[in-house]
């Protein structure tokens, strides 16, 4: 399957089922809350455009915080809770989001705890490598180049893990060693998808960074708006994603 009818088939699917949309944004207001449970605990200024502003950048913030001077203090325990609580929602509300892309249905739960489980792990994994540990390290320079060319390696390689868990139901491990495997088989579409992607992400922030770095009071619709685009963003990338894992997985049955 080239790339053109991947497109096509994730945007029919787009088209048909409108309610997909809302699995993508319920994920970025739980994840909103979840980073005023940090700005909160951390005395953050309780004004919607002080914690808009702030969430913005949201991880220069919990880098400022947690990881320029690195304490075991109350704030941490209540920020560790709340990106454990995000990773598990995710898990909860992804697994179902997954299988309704595939079938005629809405599902609202996942199918079981183990499954859960695995995703849960995947969804830490990713925030711990993508998210937390790049944190400490220099903005610039060699040691900041190699990281985010690392970053972009492994995204592209475990790119299917977490519709591995849910569509062939393996475990972490086993889904991190089979998305390798489909990647092999297709990784120039992957890597091009992943830097379209990339590419994509850095124009939203950009645009909506215009906007919040000028100072002034911020608007309400502005983050709804950005909340909505990135969850139509999150959307299609899901769709066009899993219509070319599908159509690999075909190709490369599992062992």
């Amino acid at each position: 399957m080239k790339i053109a009818e991947v497109l096509r088939h994730a945007w029919s699917r787009l088209i048909r089922k409108q309610w997909l949309f809302l699995y993508p944004l319920t994920l970025a207001v739980l994840d909103i809350l979840a980073f005023f449970a940090v700005y909160a605990i951390t005395g953050g200024r309780l004004t919607w455009t002080g914690f808009f502003t702030t969430d913005f950048d949201r991880w220069k913030y919990v880098d400022d915080q947690f990881f320029s001077s690195f304490s075991l203090t109350p704030e941490l325990a209540v920020a560790v809770a709340a990106g454990l609580i995000a990773c598990l929602l995710t898990a909860m509300i992804r697994a179902p989001f997954f299988r309704a892309i595939a079938g005629s249905r809405y599902p609202l739960t996942p199918r079981g705890w183990k499954e859960v489980g695995n995703l849960f792990l995947m969804y830490l994994f990713t925030f711990l490598v993508f998210r937390l540990l790049p944190l400490p390290l220099p903005d610039e320079g060699r040691l900041a180049q190699l990281v985010l060319v690392v970053c972009l390696v492994i995204g592209i390689l475990i790119a299917f893990a977490d519709y591995v868990v849910v569509y062939e139901g393996l475990g972490f491990f086993s889904a991190l060693r089979r998305s390798v495997q489909l990647c092999a088989r297709r990784w120039l579409t992957v890597v091009l998808i992943i830097a379209v992607t990339q590419l994509l992400w850095y124009g939203v922030d950009s645009l909506y960074r215009v906007f919040y770095e000028q100072g002034a009071r911020i608007f309400v619709l502005l983050p709804v708006s950005r909340a909505l685009v990135e969850s139509f963003i999150v959307l299609f990338i899901d769709l066009v994603l899993i219509f070319l894992y599908e159509d690999i997985r075909r190709r490369s049955p599992a062992s």
